[in-house]
């Protein structure tokens, strides 16, 4: 009876996961694993100089205690005596450091440009226009002063030639040949001014090019000694700063105790230098999340089998017909064969159907009631004239 109560009963769903709990083990357990990788990560170091000792000390403290092996302990106090004696030295040279500011003003002073005060002033044009002037009569008075002795030779001595040829004065012939001289000189003249004015123009553009020249030779001079002024004061600057930084680094270099190391008896490891240990802590949420994944796929497989054989329940119900199957048992009539008509539901399922029951029809018709391997009666109602239908 278990069995078929069993066989037919919907699947109970599983019990919910504990995911509080399961985090709070969880949580338990990287706490531990910490801990556990933290002590794992501590070990003793020893070396050739030195080691390392590591106490457990509770509530996750530790101790690390670090010590020299005796040679090396030895050297280490012979440095350390020899960095005192560098620290006295340091403390008597600490008078010797600068203490004022820097004094930019006891270097020669930074040249930006170029003072043109005294640089000869460049002529002007009206200058240099006056100059052309004075240069152009001057050449001319000289050329005159040089020509017109000669011209006027050459006036009397035509005069007389003229004279003593029987030519009188103001005849046609005598003015012709006069007025022919005179445009001769007039000639020379113009040739003179033509070159007195090309000197004046000659002498003005020198005049301006000589003027240009010494300005810029002035200039010259003038750059050369504002870079020499700006390198001396460079220089003294670099000179300076040398000064003020040599007792510095000096100092420096005392108070710079030798490192342990520097003997040539290697290097010590002052602190843990190990390959680190990695531990991970047990996946007690992950599991717990597993399983509850688990039952509910466990679950709903069950449920679609509890359905199937639901499905299947009439046709299964066609043939159970055991009184010991049933429940709530009701007689509603009579077939025209002399059967009784029941209504009732099985033990496994509060469904109702109408029929018979088998070990009533046992008595009045054997061969139509089976036994199964349960020993529970089954009816065929193929020879009955009865229906089993669901209510």
């Amino acid at each position: 009876m278990s069995f078929i109560t069993n066989l037919f009963s919907p699947p109970k769903p599983p019990a919910a996961p504990d995911y509080t709990g399961a985090a709070q083990a969880q949580g338990a357990a990287n706490v531990e694993t910490a801990r556990v990788e933290g002590r794992m990560n501590r070990p003793d170091v020893y070396s050739p100089y030195d080691q390392t000792l590591v106490t457990d000390l509770g509530n996750d403290r530790f101790k690390m205690d670090y010590s020299l092996t005796p040679e090396y302990e030895s050297q280490r106090q012979k440095q350390a005596a020899i960095g005192g004696q560098y620290l006295d030295v340091a403390g008597q040279r600490l008078g010797e450091l600068p203490s004022g500011e820097f004094d930019f003003g006891a270097l020669p002073t930074f040249q930006g440009g170029i003072d043109r005060t005294g640089f000869t002033p460049l002529a002007s044009t009206d200058d240099l226009a006056d100059y052309a002037t004075r240069s152009e009569k001057a050449y001319y008075d000289r050329g005159l002063s040089r020509i017109q002795p000669a011209m006027e030779m050459q006036r009397t001595a035509l005069h007389t030639d003229l004279i003593n040829s029987g030519l009188p004065v103001g005849s046609d012939a005598y003015n012709n040949s006069m007025a022919q001289l005179g445009l001769q000189q007039n000639d020379q003249l113009a040739g003179l001014a033509q070159s007195s004015i090309g000197e004046g123009q000659r002498m003005r553009t020198g005049l301006a090019s000589e003027a240009q020249s010494m300005r810029q030779a002035q200039l010259a001079e003038a750059s050369m000694i504002r870079e020499m002024q700006n390198q001396a004061r460079a220089q003294g600057l670099a000179d300076t700063l040398l000064q003020r930084r040599l007792p510095m680094e000096e100092l420096a270099t005392l108070t710079g105790s030798p490192s342990i190391g520097s003997a040539g008896m290697g290097t010590a490891t002052t602190g843990l230098n190990v390959p680190g240990v990695s531990v991970a802590p047990p996946p007690i949420f992950a599991a717990t999340q597993a399983q509850g994944a688990n039952d509910a796929n466990r679950y709903a497989t069950a449920q679609q089998g509890y359905g199937a054989k639901m499905n299947a329940v009439g046709n299964i119900a066609t043939m159970l017909s055991d009184k010991t199957l049933k429940e709530n048992i009701v007689k509603v009539g009579q077939s025209p064969s002399g059967f009784n008509v029941y209504e009732w539901n099985y033990l496994w399922s509060p469904e109702r159907f109408r029929g018979v029951i088998a070990q009533e029809v046992q008595k009045i018709k054997p061969k139509a009631v089976l036994s199964n391997i349960f020993g529970h009666l089954l009816v065929d109602y193929s020879k009955l004239d009865v229906n089993m239908e669901k209510i």
